[in-house]
């Protein structure tokens, strides 16, 4: 069981503008996800960040397993359970096999991955955890293989990753116990 200290918010406690952004979030989700619960404390950014979102996640000029492989690898780093119960899910859904997301640690090593997807999780591990520019070898060769356009969204897909996984980890999101 998860023991709360910061609670999101509930759809029949939420203020009009919350309860608004909520609606329209359960309508366009299967289930909504419940860092958008905590984030509707501020109705009005949780409605731009979902327009943000979902312009990022389904925008196809960055193939959708590239897209999953950088989101998962993001999570992986960040150590967020539940987005990488999450993502592993989607992941698998886009074409990545069980064999690349046991890799993913020890990728560049791996025969499972082409050179661009290697390229996309060293950017990964770069751009999470490293401070300062990327490496300008690796942005060229990223930039060869996504074009400008898809090494933006990749870039994008990255700081989305890592804000919902900082954020479910910094706020307790999730239990422990349900993400082993």
């Amino acid at each position: 069981m998860l023991d709360r200290i910061i609670e999101p918010v509930s759809l029949r406690d939420a203020n009009p503008e919350a309860r608004a952004v909520l609606d329209a979030l359960r309508k366009s989700h299967a289930k909504v996800p419940v860092s958008f619960a905590y984030m509707a404390h501020q109705p009005l950014a949780l409605e731009g960040f979902e327009q943000f979102y979902q312009s990022i996640i389904h925008d196809p000029r960055l193939d959708k397993k590239l897209r999953e492989l950088a989101y998962l690898k993001t999570a992986m780093l960040a150590g967020c359970k539940l987005c990488i119960a999450n993502h592993t899910a989607s992941a698998k859904a886009v074409g990545l096999s069980q064999g690349q997301i046991a890799a993913m640690d020890d990728f560049d090593d791996s025969a499972l991955f082409s050179e661009l997807e290697k390229a996309i999780l060293r950017y990964v591990e770069h751009v999470a955890c490293q401070a300062g520019k990327s490496p300008e070898p690796l942005l060229r060769q990223l930039r060869e293989g996504l074009g400008n356009d898809g090494v933006v969204l990749l870039t994008q897909v990255i700081g989305i990753a890592n804000l919902f996984s900082r954020f479910n980890n910094a706020l307790h999101t999730y239990s422990s116990e349900d993400y082993p």
